[in-house]
């Protein structure tokens, strides 16, 4: 049985993004599938796998769509990471990779991996308990609680301390306290980080391989300056592409080993601060081709340049057979993907 060249790994199937790099990879010749995580089972004990029933054999490569790990069941994580890992053994280059993957979506370890890169984070700490959280607040001040292994802001709260109806002894008012508690009875553990004043604005970095794909402001709206209130929905703005934000940028996804990311930070008093690094790619069909995409031929062109330079690369230094093309061979990406300028 043939190996496909590529998979795009994702819950549902269809996205805008998905068909459009299928679409592209096809029509350079190479085999790509959409690919329902749901549908697939490892074998165990064999190197290939079952798809919807039936025998398949892993791909070369393989990317995994955030939908993934942000639409699976409760207590699947694990499952996915070793799933994953089973498709890298039987040798499919995954983007991002298994490990990879692990590091960065636990928001605590990804904290604690920039920070040891000497990147701008807030002051992180892992909470079991109301007492933990009230230490935050004695230490920070205002703080952010979220899910360790949180997305799209789900469960991301902001908290003040000396809230309305205090106990004595602790600084976590009434509604504070129930909320808090409610928190860690779902999820046991939370990311607490110190709140990083800002403008009212995020900070978006896209990188795809070695070149930035956009740096967007999220604006916000809304009266409290949140840029994730369903009310008041956040405006686009181009930002600017500094020295600075490019070597965060760069480094973050560096020390994270990503081969593509988007960085969100905020531009506190001293400075950009990052507050989370999401692995993968999210939606870009709002950026192709505008004013706000900085790649040289738009993102669809950019991300599949990045997978033909590896299927091409994999196949050079393979002494088995060559992909599954169906047309002629096309001219190497490389040079515009790698020498395309990054500020």
């Amino acid at each position: 049985m043939a190996r496909p060249d590529l998979w795009l790994l994702d819950r549902f199937s269809q996205s805008w993004e998905n068909t459009a790099i299928r679409n592209e990879i096809s029509r350079r010749g190479y085999q790509a599938e959409i690919v329902d995580w749901a549908e697939l089972t490892p074998l165990g004990g064999d190197t290939g796998m079952l798809r919807g029933g039936s025998p398949a054999e892993p791909p070369r490569l393989a990317i995994v769509k955030s939908r993934v790990f942000t639409r699976c069941p409760s207590g699947d994580l694990a499952l996915i990471y070793d799933g994953l890992e089973a498709i890298a053994d039987a040798g499919t280059r995954v983007l991002n990779s298994p490990q990879a993957i692990r590091r960065s979506r636990n928001k605590l370890r990804q904290a604690e991996v920039l920070a040891r890169a000497g990147l701008p984070v807030p002051p992180t700490r892992g909470v079991r308990t109301e007492a933990e959280i009230d230490k935050c607040m004695a230490d920070w001040g205002e703080i952010v609680l979220k899910p360790v292994w949180g997305h799209a802001s789900v469960d991301v709260t902001r908290m003040r301390p000396h809230g309305r109806l205090a106990e004595p002894g602790t600084l976590l008012g009434i509604r504070e306290e129930i909320v808090a508690w409610h928190l860690l009875e779902r999820y046991h553990l939370l990311c607490a980080q110190a709140f990083i004043e800002n403008p009212g604005r995020d900070l978006r970095v896209t990188v795809i391989g070695s070149v930035i794909a956009s740096c967007i402001y999220h604006v916000s709206t809304a009266p409290d300056g949140s840029v994730r209130h369903f009310l008041y929905p956040l405006r686009v703005e181009q930002a600017p592409l500094t020295p600075e934000i490019v070597g965060i940028a760069h480094t973050a996804v560096e020390a994270l080993e990503l081969d593509f990311a988007i960085i969100d930070m905020v531009e506190s008093p001293a400075g950009p601060v990052i507050i989370e690094v999401n692995q993968g790619l999210s939606v870009w069909r709002d950026l192709e081709n505008t004013g706000y995409d900085l790649t040289p031929g738009g993102y669809t062109s950019l991300v599949t340049d990045q997978l033909e330079e590896i299927l091409a690369s994999m196949t050079a230094s393979s002494s088995g057979p060559a992909p599954n093309r169906t047309g002629s061979a096309v001219g190497s990406p490389v040079s515009s993907a790698t020498r395309a300028s990054s500020a």
